[in-house]
């Protein structure tokens, strides 16, 4: 792997094609042949002159994926544009584009960072699909439809905290009590994202559901993409005081690998963070039958990768840089549609999408994104293709699926979401309980025992208790230690998240423990931080 001579840092950069070069003719052997003139070794020294020079140059880059097109061999008949998200990676994966071509379908795929670039060149026929986020087609509205869904995030996206240049922040409660205390006197801290994407949209979720974190106590600093924000992180300009920002993968992981402290994410919103793929209308019109290869050829390879997952591992690691452990935490915080699942969101007698439509664009505009919402959502999507190929539209095609969309939850002086008989019933419930989670050796998934065991606890909570998430080993200096009590801590998260959508959780790893990796869970009211 290339690292960077300043920094040490992988470079992340999109494969490299071969390049497919003629056999060469037999010459005669002479002397004349064997012996270059004065001119070609000229020629041939200052080739590599200047491959030299343009080595050191790419060594020297920052380290951020090239936003250059990536076209599979030949000339492209499918144009598809998207960012960094490392999730997106399928689009520039050598091996789903040879999988396209065996389906006699060329690709080719190019970064537009600016959402409403993005939607113009949809709209205008220029390209045929885009991949881009449900809230999307509210904030930055195209002609286009959605014609497959992608992948969900539960734990990609993530609000960082700047505890180096910060050391009291190392909480969401201490990012709170910093930004006050820094308004009181006459200074506001900042938070730092890629506006217009994702991330800010995480940011107006959070703040929905989190009374510790307000939007209005920081200074907020848009840029261009996710990378972008991350090195302006690390390297702030000067009068900034960066206090938290929020980055997707892999900088999530590039972040934790640097010793920054993760805090809230798309885990804590579910089913809120939709990756979907969007059609021109053109493309729609003129070539449905392109349409068509294009979601049969994608799905196949997505159900190619449902049992082993290690070709995801291994994608993750060549295309983002990461480190086996690293991928599989990236793995753990999204889920990538299969097409019985995308066939559910679509076509299922819940109309999931529908839903969490709905429930987006209310969200929008009651955060001033939105000065008027359309009427109907149908218009934004068109299941057909999806529906041709699937075999299933049960809700038990979706991982821990839920038929309506989670509620965030309330702040204080708020009504509750959740029917008043039910937290009536439950409001003499224990204000703690704590309960150990055992795990197989060297294992990080949950097994049943354990799922029984979260079960019994979680069926006790109310529906806004507090979850507090204790990860502790004996010696968390150690990668491999680390990585696995890392994963351990995230597959609890993302069970309980399901589970109790509307719950504050909080996860915090520690060292200094006498035992394996430990994980332990605490739930009631109250819990200080």
């Amino acid at each position: 792997m290339t690292k960077c001579i300043v920094c040490g840092a992988p470079l992340y950069d999109k494969p490299k094609h071969k390049r497919i070069t003629q056999p060469q003719n037999t010459l005669p052997s002479d002397d004349k042949t064997k012996r270059p003139n004065k001119k070609t070794t000229v020629l041939l020294s200052f080739l590599l002159f200047a491959g030299a020079v343009s080595a050191a140059i790419a060594l020297i880059s920052p380290w951020k994926r090239a936003t250059e097109p990536v076209v599979s061999p030949g000339p492209a008949n499918i144009e598809v544009l998207g960012d960094t998200f490392l999730g997106y990676s399928t689009l520039w994966d050598q091996d789903f584009q040879k999988k396209l071509k065996d389906a006699e379908i060329t690709i080719g795929y190019s970064d537009e960072l600016d959402q409403k670039t993005r939607a113009q060149k949809l709209s205008s026929g220029e390209v045929d699909f885009m991949v881009t986020t449900i809230n999307q087609l509210f904030e930055t509205p195209s002609t286009g439809k959605i014609i497959a869904m992608w992948d969900w995030t539960r734990g990609a996206d993530r609000l960082v905290l700047n505890n180096k240049q910060f050391p009291q922040v190392t909480t969401i409660q201490g990012l709170n009590r910093a930004a006050t205390q820094a308004a009181q006197q006459g200074e506001l801290l900042s938070i730092i994202f890629a506006g217009n994407t994702p991330s800010e949209y995480l940011s107006i979720l959070l703040a929905d559901k989190s009374p510790e974190f307000a939007l209005e106590k920081f200074n907020i600093i848009r840029v261009d993409d996710s990378s972008t924000a991350w090195q302006r992180f690390q390297n702030p300009q000067p009068g900034e005081n960066i206090v938290a920002g929020i980055f997707w993968e892999p900088y999530v992981t590039q972040a934790s690998r640097a010793g920054y402290i993760p805090s809230l994410s798309s885990a804590h919103v579910q089913r809120s963070i939709v990756d979907v793929v969007v059609a021109s209308p053109q493309v729609l019109a003129d070539h449905p039958g392109k349409v068509q290869q294009f979601v049969n050829a994608y799905y196949e390879h997505i159900s190619r990768r449902s049992i082993d997952k290690t070709a995801w591992r291994q994608q993750f690691e060549n295309l983002g840089g990461l480190t086996s452990s690293e991928s599989l935490n990236f793995l753990q915080g999204v889920y990538f549609f299969e097409i019985n699942c995308a066939n559910h969101w679509m076509n299922g007698p819940t109309k999931l999408l529908r839903q969490r439509l709905n429930y987006t664009k209310q969200v929008l505009y009651g955060s001033g994104r939105l000065t008027a919402t359309p009427n109907s959502v149908d218009q934004l999507y068109d299941g057909r293709f999806v529906a041709e190929l699937a075999t299933s539209d049960a809700a038990a095609s979706c991982p821990a699926s839920q038929a309506t969309a989670p509620p965030i939850a309330p702040k204080p002086n708020s009504a509750p979401s959740a029917p008043a008989e039910k937290t009536q019933a439950k409001a003499t419930a224990t204000t703690q309980t704590t309960i150990a989670i055992q795990f197989e050796v060297g294992a990080a998934q949950l097994n049943d025992p354990a799922k029984k065991a979260l079960d019994q606890v979680l069926d006790t909570a109310n529906p806004n208790d507090t979850v507090r998430i204790n990860a502790t080993f004996v010696d968390a200096s150690s990668a491999r230690a680390l990585a696995l009590l890392k994963s351990r801590a995230t597959a609890v998260e993302q069970y309980v998240a399901d589970r109790l959508p509307t719950a504050s959780i909080q996860t915090t790893l520690n060292s200094g423990g006498t035992e394996s990796p430990n994980v332990r869970v605490s739930i009631g009211k109250g819990l200080t931080p």
